[in-house]
């Protein structure tokens, strides 16, 4: 193919792979699907054409210069963690930019609280250097292990911690951009906590998913480690009881920095008790203010009929939520399959997005157990994120899918909280942005005419 041979010429047979085996991990990403197919029903997903392993800015940019000037058009998809969930870093059909080769932490500025990282580099890499110097991120997504920052970005990522540290889009101060023309870019001259000058043009790329250019370093706020922690569970009578406790500690500033309210089919599992369960974690870097908060918020927690339970419950939830592969391999021991589904809407419509997933599910010839929980706390709302476990069927997952969106979309809420759209909820996007779709459609003409950026299968535009 001239283009590969294009790419081996001007950056070099090291920084661009063909051969077979090494393409294979780049065939797909943690999409359940995509998994399903490969270790169920032993599918093997379309390889990507080629594989570029960039070591710097200056190397994604000829990559894409080569691409781009080449007359036939093939996508370029973005490989950081391969964590993504929604398949929108599979690289079947693709040339795959793989992003881990840039990877350094460039400066930590303990009195601007900031870190400049390139964007290939691992979260847990970066948070480890973060710890050294008495510092943090407070960004700890279950996928920690796994993503790189750049991803995280691209992704609009929210962590365990958001409730009180924001999600990556509030961390996120300043990024430098490789556009699909191979221009390099930063898109502030100056990284400064916040400025009026025209519309924030971050928050284009903040969310992208690869689709109007590619990360390539990032400005990152920082937070001194908390010095004092307390932890707690309690019980509800009903997961409506524990949303409007969780409300009254959000609109009362009584903000938790973990909050996990699981309602009684996943705390069943998670657990061992048949009622609904929060699961919660104040911190901070004075004792006297953590306890404090600790105290006002069991206030409102027992005023809505809420139970101190075992604290043990928090310790056995911080003890496995990274333990992602033991889950998997205990689900297909069942000879089940999963898939998780994080919708977002304000508290009126928790409880109605809550019960209108829960029974469009339930009874769908496949499915064996939807469970869920509330995180990601905010004044006005937060998260519902899904569990569904069942037969693996290709059929009973689309009928899953479609029973969620719209049950999401028909009582208020979001299609997605954090895991974003990527090839899985493209077919949804026009009935959540509505017209406003055009709008990014514009932009996305603007920078990529071509539509080289991620543009397959109809991901985010369906075709």
């Amino acid at each position: 193919m001239q283009v590969i041979n294009e790419l081996i010429k001007v950056l070099g047979n090291d920084k661009v792979v063909t051969d077979e085996s090494s393409l294979e991990k780049y065939a797909r990403d943690f999409w359940p699907l995509l998994m399903m197919r490969e270790q169920v029903f032993n599918e093997k997903p379309p390889r990507p054409a080629a594989v570029v392993l960039p070591s710097n800015e200056n190397d994604v940019a000829t990559a894409l210069k080569v691409i781009n000037g080449n007359e036939k058009k093939i996508p370029v998809v973005i490989y950081g963690g391969g964590s993504s969930v929604t398949g929108s870093s599979a690289g079947g059909g693709s040339i795959v930019i793989d992003m881990t080769g840039l990877n350094k932490v460039l400066d930590i500025d303990i009195d601007d609280q900031t870190i400049t990282v390139e964007a290939g580099a691992k979260l847990r890499d970066v948070e480890t250097k973060l710890n050294e110097a008495g510092h943090s991120l407070r960004h700890v997504p279950q996928s920690f292990d796994y993503a790189t920052i750049g991803g995280l970005i691209a992704t609009m990522s929210s962590g365990e911690y958001s409730t009180l540290y924001g999600n990556i889009e509030d961390i996120t101060l300043n990024l430098e951009i490789v556009l699909p023309s191979g221009k390099i870019t930063w898109l502030r001259r100056n990284t400064v906590p916040r400025a009026s000058t025209g519309p924030s043009l971050k928050h284009l790329f903040i969310g992208s998913e690869g689709l109007l250019g590619i990360i390539t370093k990032a400005v990152l706020r920082i937070v001194p480690l908390p010095a004092f922690t307390i932890n707690g569970s309690y019980a509800f009578r009903s997961i409506n009881d524990g949303i409007k406790a969780l409300r009254e500690l959000m609109i009362n500033r009584i903000t938790p920095a973990i909050a996990r309210l699981y309602d009684e089919y996943e705390s069943s599992i998670r657990f061992g008790t048949n009622k609904p369960t929060l699961i919660i974690n104040f911190e901070g870097y004075n004792d006297d203010l953590v306890t404090l908060m600790w105290s006002k918020a069991r206030e409102i927690i027992m005023k809505h009929d809420g139970e101190s339970t075992d604290d043990e419950f928090f310790n056995l939830w911080y003890k496995n939520r990274f333990n992602i592969d033991e889950e998997i391999d205990r689900v297909k021991k069942l000879g089940l399959w999963f898939d998780t589904i994080e919708v977002a809407g304000t508290w009126s419509r928790l409880p109605l997005i809550y019960e209108g997933i829960r029974n469009s599910i339930i009874n769908i010839e496949g499915v064996v157990a939807v469970m869920a929980h509330v995180s990601h706390l905010y004044i006005n709302g937060a998260c519902i994120y899904f569990t569904v476990l069942f037969r693996p069927s290709n059929e009973a997952y689309w009928k899953i899918w479609d029973a969620a969106m719209e049950a999401t979309l028909r009582n208020g809420g979001s299609i997605s909280h954090h895991h974003g759209i990527g090839i899985l909820r493209s077919r949804w996007i026009n009935e959540e942005l509505g017209e406003a779709i055009n709008i990014f459609r514009n932009i996305k003409d603007s920078l990529d005419q071509d539509e080289v950026m991620n543009a397959r299968r109809g991901m985010f535009f369906p075709k």
